[in-house]
């Protein structure tokens, strides 16, 4: 059926930054991809927990990157919100991770300011 053809599409989709961690363009279109599925539905947290993982290493990999982290912000800031409509601890793992001091780094940037602050609000770090 179209929910397993869909669930491991999303599987097969998550696995694919590990194969290209060298590669910005495709690490700054996954960040893309996952702030979206992070918007679609609380049914994804799970299954997008990985994911997130490989979001705040490619942070942590192209802190230069705008676009990349602009992208990786609105990740994280959509998981936080998410995080409120399931009982995943998303937000103890992204902050466990590291997330953030990239948020923070984000922050510096013309081009993310706004996003990596709402992602630090949301996820409960407004004195950072």
């Amino acid at each position: 059926g179209g929910s397993n053809s869909s669930s491991s599409s999303l599987t097969s989709l998550i696995a694919l930054p590990s194969q290209y961690r060298t590669n910005p363009q495709l690490q700054t279109q996954f960040c893309a991809v996952m702030a979206a599925l992070c918007l679609c539905s609380p049914s994804h947290v799970p299954r997008v927990v990985n994911g997130l993982k490989d979001v705040v290493a490619a942070m942590k990999r192209f802190p230069e990157n705008v676009t990349l982290q602009r992208h990786a912000c609105l990740a994280v800031q959509n998981a936080a919100l998410l995080a409120r409509t399931t009982s995943v601890d998303v937000k103890t793992m992204l902050l466990e991770l590291g997330v953030g001091g990239c948020l923070k780094r984000a922050g510096v940037e013309r081009g993310c300011v706004d996003e990596a602050y709402a992602a630090l609000r949301d996820l409960g770090c407004e004195g950072w």
